[in-house]
């Protein structure tokens, strides 16, 4: 039973890690073009070149 109480007791805590993170991250958000842009696939060293208008 201990272990299977473990078991439930770190896949909780895995959960709230990744909950953590996501809150985090939507701390650091500038602006709404920044939210928009971060939720996206892309680099933060690609979004500065295309607004730049250096990415090709």
């Amino acid at each position: 039973m201990n272990e299977e109480v473990l078991d439930i007791a770190m896949k909780k805590i895995s959960d709230l890690e990744k909950r953590i993170e996501k809150y985090y991250k939507l701390l650091k958000i500038d602006n709404e073009l920044d939210f928009i842009l971060k939720g996206g696939y892309i680099l933060e060293e690609d979004i500065q070149l295309i607004m730049e208008g250096n990415y090709e």
